[in-house]
């Protein structure tokens, strides 16, 4: 039985807030993983100049005002480059969401290296995709949007460091 009185080791108490990034994190890394898997197996059964047809068919159907029409064909151009650099970009994307999924778990353990991990994932994580299609409207537009998203996680991340452990 054990004494009340008696000085207990003093545990280190996880945050709430903490807590929730983390699980946020472990569904948006683990999601990660598994669609880069499954795209990883499944890339070379789609027949991608068949979808690049129907995707041509359905940009010339529409009637677009001249900035619309330039970034649907930056989107269009950006769509051919990912198809031809699928593995390669799921590879990618499937080791920095398993890196960035390690970092998650670390910081659930009050682990600043952690943090270190999962911003380096998030930040390569971002210029996957230009590193190999090239920079575009539509490219620039993606990254901006992905950015802002990894920028609040990182941030919300680092107000948390004060409660991690080297």
């Amino acid at each position: 039985m054990e004494n009340p009185f008696e000085e207990q080791p003093h545990r280190i108490q996880r945050p709430t807030f903490l807590s929730v990034l983390c699980i946020l994190t472990f569904i948006g890394s683990g999601w990660g993983v598994l669609s880069n898997l499954f795209s990883l197996f499944t890339a070379d059964l789609l027949n991608s100049t068949v979808q690049m047809e129907q995707y041509s068919s359905m940009m010339d159907g529409m009637n677009a005002g001249e900035s619309l029409s330039n970034y649907l064909s930056s989107a269009m151009t950006t769509l051919q480059e990912t198809f031809v650099h699928a593995r390669e970009i799921h590879v990618m994307s499937l080791v920095l969401s398993i890196v960035s999924l390690l970092g998650a778990i670390l910081m659930f353990r009050l682990r600043k290296f952690g943090f270190y991990l999962y911003t380096t994932a998030q930040i390569l994580m971002l210029f996957v995709v230009p590193y190999f299609v090239g920079f575009n409207f539509y490219v620039l537009s993606t990254l901006f949007a992905s950015g802002i998203f990894s920028l609040f996680f990182i941030i919300l991340y680092a107000v948390n460091l004060k409660h991690m452990q080297y």
